[in-house]
Protein backbone atom coordinates (compact mmCIF):
# COMPACT_ATOMS: atom_id res chain seq x y z
CA UNK A 1 0.00 0.00 0.00
CA UNK A 2 2.90 2.39 0.83
CA UNK A 3 4.66 1.62 -2.45
CA UNK A 4 1.41 2.07 -4.34
CA UNK A 5 0.86 5.50 -2.73
CA UNK A 6 4.36 6.62 -3.70
CA UNK A 7 3.79 5.43 -7.27
CA UNK A 8 0.53 7.40 -7.48
CA UNK A 9 2.28 10.55 -6.21
CA UNK A 10 5.03 10.19 -8.84
CA UNK A 11 2.46 9.60 -11.54
CA UNK A 12 0.55 12.72 -10.52
CA UNK A 13 3.77 14.78 -10.52
CA UNK A 14 4.73 13.48 -13.99
CA UNK A 15 1.24 14.22 -15.36
CA UNK A 16 1.34 17.73 -13.88
CA UNK A 17 4.74 18.36 -15.46
CA UNK A 18 3.55 17.15 -18.88
CA UNK A 19 0.48 19.38 -18.67
CA UNK A 20 2.66 22.36 -17.77
CA UNK A 21 4.92 21.71 -20.74
CA UNK A 22 1.86 21.50 -22.97
CA UNK A 23 0.55 24.86 -21.71
CA UNK A 24 3.90 26.59 -22.29
CA UNK A 25 4.19 25.17 -25.84
CA UNK A 26 0.66 26.27 -26.75
CA UNK A 27 1.05 29.81 -25.39
CA UNK A 28 4.27 30.23 -27.41
CA UNK A 29 2.35 29.90 -30.71
CA UNK A 30 1.66 33.23 -32.48
CA UNK A 31 -1.69 34.74 -31.59
CA UNK A 32 -4.30 34.63 -34.32
CA UNK A 33 -6.66 37.45 -35.29
CA UNK A 34 -10.10 37.00 -33.81
CA UNK A 35 -13.16 38.90 -32.71
CA UNK A 36 -11.44 39.39 -29.34
CA UNK A 37 -8.25 40.89 -30.83
CA UNK A 38 -6.90 43.91 -28.93
CA UNK A 39 -6.06 45.63 -32.23
CA UNK A 40 -8.78 47.91 -33.53
CA UNK A 41 -10.28 47.42 -36.97
CA UNK A 42 -8.88 50.02 -39.43
CA UNK A 43 -10.91 52.56 -41.35
CA UNK A 44 -10.63 52.80 -45.14
CA UNK A 45 -11.24 55.81 -47.37
CA UNK A 46 -10.94 56.35 -51.11
CA UNK A 47 -11.59 59.43 -53.23
CA UNK A 48 -12.09 57.41 -56.40
CA UNK A 49 -13.94 54.41 -54.93
CA UNK A 50 -15.76 55.46 -51.73
CA UNK A 51 -18.06 53.07 -49.90
CA UNK A 52 -21.17 55.12 -50.71
CA UNK A 53 -23.39 52.85 -52.84
CA UNK A 54 -22.74 54.89 -56.01
CA UNK A 55 -20.95 53.85 -59.21
CA UNK A 56 -17.34 54.93 -59.68
CA UNK A 57 -14.58 55.11 -62.36
CA UNK A 58 -14.45 51.59 -63.81
CA UNK A 59 -12.72 48.23 -64.11
CA UNK A 60 -9.03 48.73 -64.90
CA UNK A 61 -9.08 52.32 -63.59
CA UNK A 62 -6.75 52.85 -60.58
CA UNK A 63 -7.82 54.40 -57.31
CA UNK A 64 -6.03 55.37 -54.10
CA UNK A 65 -7.09 53.79 -50.82
CA UNK A 66 -5.97 55.04 -47.41
CA UNK A 67 -5.90 52.70 -44.39
CA UNK A 68 -5.96 54.32 -40.94
CA UNK A 69 -5.08 52.72 -37.57
CA UNK A 70 -6.63 55.74 -35.84
CA UNK A 71 -3.79 56.19 -33.35
CA UNK A 72 -3.47 52.58 -32.17
CA UNK A 73 0.31 52.58 -31.55
CA UNK A 74 0.45 48.79 -31.67
CA UNK A 75 -0.33 48.87 -35.40
CA UNK A 76 2.73 48.92 -37.67
CA UNK A 77 1.04 48.08 -40.98
CA UNK A 78 -1.89 46.62 -42.85
CA UNK A 79 -2.84 43.61 -44.94
CA UNK A 80 -5.17 44.28 -47.88
CA UNK A 81 -6.52 42.54 -50.99
CA UNK A 82 -9.63 41.38 -52.81
CA UNK A 83 -9.59 37.96 -51.12
CA UNK A 84 -10.49 36.99 -47.58
CA UNK A 85 -8.14 36.96 -45.70
CA UNK A 86 -6.17 39.80 -47.28
CA UNK A 87 -2.64 38.86 -48.33
CA UNK A 88 -0.69 41.99 -49.41
CA UNK A 89 1.26 43.87 -46.71
CA UNK A 90 1.95 47.61 -46.55
CA UNK A 91 3.71 49.40 -43.69
CA UNK A 92 2.10 52.29 -41.85
CA UNK A 93 3.84 55.68 -42.06
CA UNK A 94 4.36 55.43 -38.28
CA UNK A 95 2.98 53.25 -35.46
CA UNK A 96 -0.72 53.89 -35.26
CA UNK A 97 -0.63 55.83 -38.52
CA UNK A 98 -1.83 55.40 -42.07
CA UNK A 99 -0.84 53.84 -45.42
CA UNK A 100 -2.05 54.76 -48.89
CA UNK A 101 -1.97 52.30 -51.79
CA UNK A 102 -2.97 52.35 -55.44
CA UNK A 103 -5.39 49.57 -56.26
CA UNK A 104 -6.96 48.68 -59.62
CA UNK A 105 -10.30 46.82 -59.58
CA UNK A 106 -10.34 44.31 -62.40
CA UNK A 107 -14.06 43.59 -62.63
CA UNK A 108 -17.12 45.78 -62.94
CA UNK A 109 -20.01 45.59 -60.50
CA UNK A 110 -19.79 45.20 -56.71
CA UNK A 111 -16.22 44.93 -55.40
CA UNK A 112 -14.81 44.30 -51.92
CA UNK A 113 -11.41 45.33 -50.56
CA UNK A 114 -10.46 43.50 -47.34
CA UNK A 115 -8.16 45.34 -44.91
CA UNK A 116 -6.76 44.32 -41.50
CA UNK A 117 -4.34 46.10 -39.16
CA UNK A 118 -1.33 44.13 -37.90
CA UNK A 119 1.08 44.55 -34.99
CA UNK A 120 4.79 43.66 -34.71
CA UNK A 121 3.97 40.15 -33.49
CA UNK A 122 1.83 39.43 -36.55
CA UNK A 123 -1.50 39.71 -34.75
CA UNK A 124 -4.29 40.97 -36.98
CA UNK A 125 -7.31 43.07 -36.19
CA UNK A 126 -10.83 42.12 -37.25
CA UNK A 127 -11.01 42.57 -41.01
CA UNK A 128 -12.62 45.69 -42.47
CA UNK A 129 -14.59 45.24 -45.71
CA UNK A 130 -14.61 48.28 -48.00
CA UNK A 131 -17.55 47.75 -50.38
CA UNK A 132 -17.71 49.79 -53.59
CA UNK A 133 -19.29 49.72 -57.05
CA UNK A 134 -17.25 49.76 -60.26
CA UNK A 135 -18.59 50.91 -63.61
CA UNK A 136 -18.19 48.69 -66.65
CA UNK A 137 -15.22 49.50 -68.90
CA UNK A 138 -15.06 46.13 -70.66
CA UNK A 139 -15.26 46.54 -74.45
CA UNK A 140 -18.33 45.36 -76.34
CA UNK A 141 -17.81 42.26 -78.50
CA UNK A 142 -19.99 41.44 -81.49
CA UNK A 143 -19.40 38.47 -83.74
CA UNK A 144 -20.57 34.99 -84.69
CA UNK A 145 -21.66 32.39 -82.19
CA UNK A 146 -20.04 29.79 -84.44
CA UNK A 147 -16.82 30.13 -86.41
CA UNK A 148 -14.87 27.86 -88.72
CA UNK A 149 -11.65 26.03 -87.90
CA UNK A 150 -8.42 27.41 -89.32
CA UNK A 151 -10.22 30.17 -91.25
CA UNK A 152 -10.73 33.80 -90.14
CA UNK A 153 -13.93 34.99 -88.50
CA UNK A 154 -14.77 38.66 -88.06
CA UNK A 155 -15.30 40.06 -84.56
CA UNK A 156 -15.89 43.73 -83.79
CA UNK A 157 -14.73 45.47 -80.60
CA UNK A 158 -16.23 48.77 -79.42
CA UNK A 159 -15.03 50.92 -76.49
CA UNK A 160 -16.73 51.72 -73.20
CA UNK A 161 -14.08 54.21 -72.11
CA UNK A 162 -12.56 57.24 -73.84
CA UNK A 163 -9.29 57.43 -75.79
CA UNK A 164 -9.01 53.73 -76.64
CA UNK A 165 -6.07 53.17 -78.99
CA UNK A 166 -5.83 49.37 -79.09
CA UNK A 167 -7.43 46.08 -78.10
CA UNK A 168 -5.77 42.91 -76.91
CA UNK A 169 -7.46 39.54 -77.23
CA UNK A 170 -6.76 35.88 -76.64
CA UNK A 171 -8.63 32.62 -77.17
CA UNK A 172 -8.88 30.51 -74.02
CA UNK A 173 -5.36 30.43 -72.50
CA UNK A 174 -3.65 31.05 -75.83
CA UNK A 175 -1.26 33.84 -76.85
CA UNK A 176 -2.30 37.49 -76.78
CA UNK A 177 -2.78 39.53 -79.96
CA UNK A 178 -3.02 43.33 -80.03
CA UNK A 179 -4.82 45.25 -82.79
CA UNK A 180 -5.02 49.01 -83.27
CA UNK A 181 -8.29 50.87 -82.79
CA UNK A 182 -9.66 53.19 -85.46
CA UNK A 183 -10.33 56.90 -84.91
CA UNK A 184 -13.71 56.18 -83.30
CA UNK A 185 -12.12 53.78 -80.82
CA UNK A 186 -13.59 50.61 -82.39
CA UNK A 187 -11.92 47.95 -84.52
CA UNK A 188 -12.55 44.73 -86.42
CA UNK A 189 -10.37 41.66 -85.90
CA UNK A 190 -10.21 38.62 -88.16
CA UNK A 191 -9.66 35.86 -85.64
CA UNK A 192 -8.57 32.33 -86.54
CA UNK A 193 -9.58 29.49 -84.22
CA UNK A 194 -7.30 26.47 -84.50
CA UNK A 195 -9.45 23.71 -83.02
CA UNK A 196 -13.05 22.53 -82.96
CA UNK A 197 -15.26 22.86 -79.91
CA UNK A 198 -16.28 25.45 -77.34
CA UNK A 199 -13.99 28.45 -76.88
CA UNK A 200 -13.91 31.68 -74.89
CA UNK A 201 -12.66 34.94 -76.40
CA UNK A 202 -11.18 37.47 -73.93
CA UNK A 203 -10.80 41.14 -74.94
CA UNK A 204 -9.59 44.28 -73.17
CA UNK A 205 -8.82 47.80 -74.38
CA UNK A 206 -5.93 50.18 -73.70
CA UNK A 207 -6.08 53.98 -73.70
CA UNK A 208 -3.52 56.45 -75.00
CA UNK A 209 -2.47 57.02 -71.38
CA UNK A 210 -1.78 53.31 -70.96
CA UNK A 211 -4.80 52.51 -68.82
CA UNK A 212 -6.26 49.04 -69.32
CA UNK A 213 -9.99 48.35 -69.25
CA UNK A 214 -11.75 45.45 -67.64
CA UNK A 215 -11.79 42.19 -69.59
CA UNK A 216 -14.83 41.19 -71.64
CA UNK A 217 -15.41 37.61 -72.71
CA UNK A 218 -17.60 35.82 -75.23
CA UNK A 219 -18.24 32.10 -75.65
CA UNK A 220 -18.48 30.66 -79.14
CA UNK A 221 -18.19 27.33 -80.95
CA UNK A 222 -15.78 26.42 -83.74
CA UNK A 223 -16.88 23.83 -86.32
CA UNK A 224 -15.45 22.71 -89.66
CA UNK A 225 -18.94 21.91 -91.00
CA UNK A 226 -19.63 24.05 -94.11
CA UNK A 227 -22.27 26.74 -94.17
CA UNK A 228 -25.38 26.27 -96.35
CA UNK A 229 -27.63 29.15 -97.37
CA UNK A 230 -30.46 29.76 -99.85
CA UNK A 231 -32.62 32.84 -100.38
CA UNK A 232 -35.06 30.69 -102.38
CA UNK A 233 -35.48 28.06 -99.64
CA UNK A 234 -34.38 29.44 -96.24
CA UNK A 235 -33.54 26.76 -93.70
CA UNK A 236 -36.63 25.19 -92.09
CA UNK A 237 -39.02 27.78 -93.55
CA UNK A 238 -41.89 27.07 -95.92
CA UNK A 239 -40.92 28.53 -99.33
CA UNK A 240 -41.08 28.07 -103.09
CA UNK A 241 -43.17 25.27 -104.45
CA UNK A 242 -43.14 22.22 -106.77
CA UNK A 243 -41.00 22.94 -109.83
CA UNK A 244 -39.52 26.10 -108.30
CA UNK A 245 -35.74 25.90 -108.49
CA UNK A 246 -33.66 26.91 -105.49
CA UNK A 247 -29.98 27.91 -105.48
CA UNK A 248 -27.94 26.75 -102.47
CA UNK A 249 -24.62 28.40 -101.62
CA UNK A 250 -21.87 26.51 -99.76
CA UNK A 251 -19.16 28.29 -97.74
CA UNK A 252 -16.07 26.56 -96.31
CA UNK A 253 -15.31 26.48 -92.58
CA UNK A 254 -11.89 24.86 -92.94
CA UNK A 255 -8.86 25.66 -95.14
CA UNK A 256 -8.23 24.34 -98.65
CA UNK A 257 -11.73 23.11 -99.53
CA UNK A 258 -11.96 21.86 -103.13
CA UNK A 259 -15.36 20.15 -103.15
CA UNK A 260 -18.53 19.38 -101.21
CA UNK A 261 -20.62 16.26 -100.91
CA UNK A 262 -24.29 16.40 -100.01
CA UNK A 263 -26.95 13.78 -99.37
CA UNK A 264 -30.63 14.44 -100.08
CA UNK A 265 -33.27 12.87 -97.84
CA UNK A 266 -30.73 10.55 -96.17
CA UNK A 267 -30.09 8.54 -99.32
CA UNK A 268 -26.58 7.63 -98.24
CA UNK A 269 -25.91 5.57 -101.37
CA UNK A 270 -26.50 8.60 -103.61
CA UNK A 271 -23.97 11.32 -102.77
CA UNK A 272 -23.79 14.42 -104.95
CA UNK A 273 -20.35 16.02 -105.38
CA UNK A 274 -20.10 19.77 -106.06
CA UNK A 275 -16.70 21.24 -107.09
CA UNK A 276 -15.58 24.36 -105.22
CA UNK A 277 -14.28 27.57 -106.75
CA UNK A 278 -10.78 28.86 -106.00
CA UNK A 279 -12.04 30.62 -102.88
CA UNK A 280 -13.59 27.40 -101.58
CA UNK A 281 -17.21 28.40 -102.16
CA UNK A 282 -19.67 26.49 -104.33
CA UNK A 283 -23.35 26.41 -105.27
CA UNK A 284 -25.88 23.96 -106.65
CA UNK A 285 -29.52 24.05 -107.74
CA UNK A 286 -32.28 21.85 -106.38
CA UNK A 287 -35.77 21.76 -107.91
CA UNK A 288 -38.36 19.94 -105.77
CA UNK A 289 -40.95 17.89 -107.63
CA UNK A 290 -43.63 18.13 -104.94
CA UNK A 291 -44.58 19.92 -101.77
CA UNK A 292 -43.18 18.57 -98.54
CA UNK A 293 -40.05 18.26 -96.51
CA UNK A 294 -36.48 17.51 -97.69
CA UNK A 295 -33.28 17.17 -95.69
CA UNK A 296 -29.76 18.01 -96.80
CA UNK A 297 -26.54 16.86 -95.11
CA UNK A 298 -23.40 18.55 -96.44
CA UNK A 299 -19.69 17.77 -95.95
CA UNK A 300 -16.62 19.54 -97.35
CA UNK A 301 -13.32 18.01 -98.52
CA UNK A 302 -9.87 19.59 -98.75
CA UNK A 303 -7.28 19.03 -101.49
CA UNK A 304 -5.37 16.54 -99.32
CA UNK A 305 -8.49 14.39 -98.99
CA UNK A 306 -9.42 15.53 -95.49
CA UNK A 307 -13.18 15.57 -95.02
CA UNK A 308 -14.83 17.84 -92.51
CA UNK A 309 -15.57 16.09 -89.23
CA UNK A 310 -18.78 18.04 -88.96
CA UNK A 311 -21.67 18.06 -91.39
CA UNK A 312 -24.24 20.79 -91.90
CA UNK A 313 -27.89 19.76 -91.70
CA UNK A 314 -30.29 21.91 -93.71
CA UNK A 315 -34.04 21.48 -94.07
CA UNK A 316 -35.99 22.44 -97.20
CA UNK A 317 -39.74 22.95 -96.67
CA UNK A 318 -41.58 23.20 -100.00
CA UNK A 319 -44.94 25.00 -100.04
Amino acid sequence: MIYLGVFEMKLRRRSTALLAIGVVAFSAAPAQASATSLIAEPTVTSAEYPDDGAWHPGAGMPGSFTFNANGDDAVIGFYYGNTDPAGTYVAADHPGGTATVSYIPQTSGPNDLYVASVDSAGNRSPQHVHHFYVQSTEPQITGPRETGVGVPAEFRFAPRIADVVSYTYRIDDGPETTVAASADGATTANIVTASKGLHRLYVWSTTGAGLTSGTADRIYTASDAPLVASTDYPDSQGSGGPGVAGVFTLTPRMPGVVEYTYYLDEEWSKPTVVPAAADGTASFTFTPAASGFHSLKVFSRAADGTRSDGSRDYYVVVN
